[in-house]
């Protein structure tokens, strides 16, 4: 749909373009489409007529092959801007007389002429951004993403998990207690009456398609025999019922609702009344440039009522009108306080829960008050003399790497979801740009005074820390502008120095779910949080970049001279490498969550369904590195999720070499029964960079000895190469099995005597071998191995 949009939106602005005022050619044309809408279905019967629409555009309709395409999110698109031009003709209707039923006619007219209306005017409205866009900056193209937003998508989330959020944020006692003393129904009445409205319009559907099937399943079709007038009357009659709907086939009494969903038939009532849809005061044009400017009329209401009978426009709207209609009830009453509470509270123990998830054994600390320097003298000073109090609300330690992580749980403001700039700024301020400041004035002082002076006095000690990750959670998905990095810091809400990565709390908790190590998740956010990444990736949907890291890995070229300048002994870039760096172009992430929706809904089938089996779970491409980033974990050695992730970080290629080493090493012990080692620099930069050491362990030489001299010699060499970060892997050259490993980043002061003792037997860093001469290498062995077989053959 996104594809075929953008090609009409550019034959549109050719069109536009050649006019002499294109901005006024586009609202002419929106406002001419806006009354075409509402005279194509002036006069018919309102409920049947929305039916009828429903059928030609939500997911269970078959379009014609010269139909626009018809996607889940464009059909909701489509289908709202329907239900707002038959609102218009319903305000017309003359109450004297009957509307006419929908018929052949009008089901014709709505999928040959009114629905390409409405996709013409979903693109004048691209249209209308882009001409502005053009003109302005980055906040502007922001705009223009929410806008966007606003049109096109619709049930960013699963509805279980958004339900559960909403029973999370409205169900707790309190809150419970306060919004039925507002409004006077809870959470989950609101939930029980719009999906049981939206079942049983389901059901009534399937009823009348089986009539259809019955009334011509009923008829003799012996051949030569001639159906009976009452044979015909009952097959018209189906084909009538299903395809041309009266109100009462089409929608549903409220007091069937209320027996079905188990409420009284007074809260029943008052629920459908909050949220049925108004008649747009301002007419059809002042409807249509709402939804159209991405804040439609229908978002706070996704019901359409009349004489009795209620019905769905369409299910995705359902959550966010219970969430908006409450939110909009608590803040005008006396309870809004509280509620704020308690949601900021609900959306921390929710990231704690899936960050401890995502990092077993992690430790966590929430609501850290510390202390921060006030001015530049106490910067320069010792952290005891602080006097700024400061808060954060999670930081997350495993060894050398934390998470820091700030909770925003400000959704963006009507005005903000039309893309009015300044409260659009200020509302991403609010929940992107101060969750990233607050990010990094606490990394700031773990790095610069390697812990944390607290409230209380007591110092909270990080000296281990070398590796820092800012995160800012937010309560409501904000599809293509939590993914946005490179504009929003183009727009300055972010710095490109400071890029946290930005998470909607029902993203995380299925990222939670769906990966399998913990290491996957660390190089994940290594990966997305990348000031490359961020300008080479560009997605709608977080969960389509998670998908695309699971295959690909999100993984950007280097510039191959930084790389040299930082890594000289890899030698000059090879014109391999400068050809990969300088063909990267942005890419535009499209869909990849169809493997995602089916596993879910498996695990989630809708209620009545059947699942034979569960669908597989999307998983990253199976390293051959998995049993030792395992084994590190299972062992506990220190450092094990920053090593994993970085075992993690080559191609698949790369992989499967490392995984070779300790076969390789073992296989061909030294003849002077010295130990084996290999010592690979790994990285781009000294900063990031680490130093790998495999080593083995010769029949005469005792375990905790070769550890000792594995670890001395990767901290001798890792010093002389100028690497942060270093790891050991030891194994035994008798059995091949792994003895231990471990970790070095300058936390502990080593033995020098073992240092001196490994340097002295360190290469000079002139001798080292290149990339480019073990390539060499590599290859005339394979060659030497294949000519060896050849040979063997003959």
């Amino acid at each position: 749909m996104a594809l075929s949009s953008a090609f009409d939106s550019a034959l549109l602005l050719s069109e536009v373009s050649k006019t002499p005022d294109p901005h006024a050619e586009v609202e002419k044309r929106i406002d001419d489409a806006a009354h075409r809408l509402v005279a194509g279905v002036a006069g018919y019967e309102p409920l049947g007529t929305l039916e009828a629409v429903r059928m030609q555009t939500l997911p269970f309709a078959r379009p014609d092959d010269d139909s626009p395409s018809i996607s889940a999110q464009g059909g909701h698109a489509a289908a709202e801007i329907m239900t707002l031009a038959i609102l218009c003709g319903a305000s017309e209707l003359d109450t004297g007389n009957d509307p006419k039923r929908v018929d052949q006619e009008l089901c014709g007219v709505i999928s040959e002429e009114l629905i390409p209306l409405c996709y013409e005017m979903l693109n004048m409205a691209n249209v209308r951004d882009i001409l502005a866009a053009g003109q302005l900056g980055e906040i502007e193209q922001v705009a223009a993403t929410v806008r966007g937003n606003g049109r096109w998508i619709r049930g960013t989330s699963y509805p279980e998990m958004h339900d559960e959020m909403l029973r999370g944020l409205f169900g707790a006692v309190d809150i419970d207690a306060a919004v039925r003393a507002v409004l006077g129904f809870g959470v989950d009445d609101a939930l029980a009456f719009l999906r049981t409205c939206h079942q049983m319009q389901m059901d009534q559907f399937s009823a009348r398609s089986q009539g259809l099937a019955d009334a011509f399943g009923s008829i003799d079709m012996t051949p030569g025999r001639v159906p009976t007038e009452d044979e015909k009357r009952r097959a018209s009659e189906g084909l009538a019922g299903l395809f041309n709907p009266s109100a009462a086939q089409a929608a549903i009494a409220v007091a069937d609702v209320a027996a079905q969903a188990h409420l009284s038939h007074e809260v029943a009532a008052t629920i459908a009344l909050l949220f049925t849809a108004p008649t747009p005061p301002d007419g059809p044009g002042s409807a249509l440039r709402a939804y159209l400017d991405g804040n439609s009329p229908l978002r706070s209401h996704p019901l359409v009522s009349r004489d009795g009978l209620v019905m769905t426009v369409h299910p995705a709207l359902i959550s966010d009108a219970v969430k908006s209609a409450f939110e909009v009830a608590l803040r005008e009453s006396t309870h809004w306080d509280a509620y704020a509470a308690h949601r900021g509270k609900y959306l921390e123990g929710r990231v704690s829960t899936h960050f401890s998830k995502l990092i077993p054994g992690v430790t966590a600390h929430h609501g850290i008050e510390y202390f921060v320097p006030l001015n530049a003298a106490q910067e320069s000073g010792d952290p005891a003399g602080y006097t700024k109090l400061v808060e954060g609300d999670h930081l997350f330690v495993i060894h050398d790497v934390a998470f820091i992580v700030e909770d925003k749980a400000i959704p963006l403001s009507d005005r903000a979801r039309t893309g009015e700039l300044n409260p659009l700024r200020r509302n991403l301020a609010a929940a992107i740009t101060k969750g990233a400041e607050q990010a990094e004035r606490m990394k700031r002082r773990i790095i610069n005074d390697h812990g944390l002076r607290l409230r209380d006095g007591t110092w909270l000690d990080l000296p281990d820390i070398r590796e820092v990750h800012s995160v800012v959670t937010s309560l409501d998905d904000m599809p293509g502008v939590a993914t946005a990095t490179a504009t929003l810091v183009a727009a300055d809400i972010l710095t490109r120095d400071n890029i946290p990565w930005t998470v909607s709390l029902n993203d995380l908790d299925l990222i939670a779910q769906l990966v399998d190590r913990p290491a996957e998740f660390l190089l994940y956010v290594r990966r997305r949080t990348h000031p490359r990444s961020t300008e080479m990736f560009m997605a709608v949907d977080e969960l389509d970049l998670l998908l695309l890291f699971f295959r690909m890995g999100l993984y950007v070229e280097p510039d191959p001279e930084i790389v040299a300048t930082e890594m000289p002994w890899l030698g000059r870039p090879r014109p391999a490498d400068v050809r990969r760096y300088r063909r990267q172009a942005p890419t535009i992430v499209s869909s990849h969550t169809d493997a995602l929706d089916a596993w879910y809904l498996s695990l989630h089938p809708p209620a009545g369904a059947e699942v034979d089996a569960v669908a597989p779970k999307p998983s990253m491409v199976s390293s051959p590195l998995a049993p030792v980033i395992d084994t590190l974990r299972e062992y506990g050695i220190f450092g094990w999720l920053s090593i994993g992730a970085t075992l993690l970080e080559g191609s698949s290629d790369a992989q499967r070499v490392l995984a070779e080493h300790p076969a390789t090493l073992t296989r061909t012990p030294s003849p002077d029964g010295r130990p084996r080692s290999l010592a690979v620099p790994w990285g781009h930069n000294k900063q990031d960079g680490w130093l790998l050491v495999w080593m083995t362990r010769p029949v005469e030489m005792d375990s905790e000895r070769i550890l000792r001299h594995a670890h001395a010699y990767m901290v001798a060499k890792k010093h002389q190469l100028g690497l942060r970060r270093g790891v050991t892997f030891v194994y035994d050259e008798p059995t091949g099995q792994f003895i231990g490993a471990s970790y070095d980043s300058g936390q502990a002061a080593p033995n020098p005597e073992l240092i001196a003792k490994a340097a002295a037997s360190l290469r000079p860093l002139g001798e080292m071998q290149t990339r480019a001469q073990l390539t060499q290498l590599r290859r005339a062995a394979e060659r030497s191995a294949k000519a060896k077989k050849s040979k063997k053959r003959r």
